[in-house]
């Protein structure tokens, strides 16, 4: 990810404030950033998005566990290499290992570093 001004993420977070706080952080990094607060409306995004390479989801969304969102995802033959990237407040000496073990590519969790997030975008 060195040209991240090249990248296009779509952003799944359904509290205001956290969408808003990742998708300026990204941008700030020169990621284009697509939101959206539900998990349906994401995956028909992510779906018809015509350059996608990362999504950063939310676990807790009210519509659907991040988990699904994932399976849902992978399902698509065009998502399946694409890096999807949990965020979450859950406790992450548990989480992680679960989100690792589901399929997700990496991990943030909330609130988010400000210092490190960049580094962490990057790997």
């Amino acid at each position: 990810m060195d040209k991240l001004q090249d990248y296009n993420a779509l952003v799944v977070e359904d509290d205001a404030s956290g969408l808003a706080i990742i998708s300026v952080m990204l941008r700030r990094l020169g990621l284009s950033t697509t939101m959206e607060r539900y998990a349906d409306a994401a995956i028909e995004r992510a779906k018809k998005m015509p350059k996608l390479d990362v999504v950063f989801l939310d676990l807790g969304l009210p519509d659907a566990d991040g988990y699904e969102v994932l399976k849902e995802l992978r399902r698509e033959p065009t998502l399946q290499d694409i890096p999807i990237i949990a965020v979450t407040a859950r406790d992450a000496s548990t989480e992680i290992p679960k989100a690792q073990e589901a399929g997700f590519d990496g991990f943030l969790g909330k609130p988010l570093n400000r210092t490190r997030f960049p580094d962490q975008v990057r790997r």
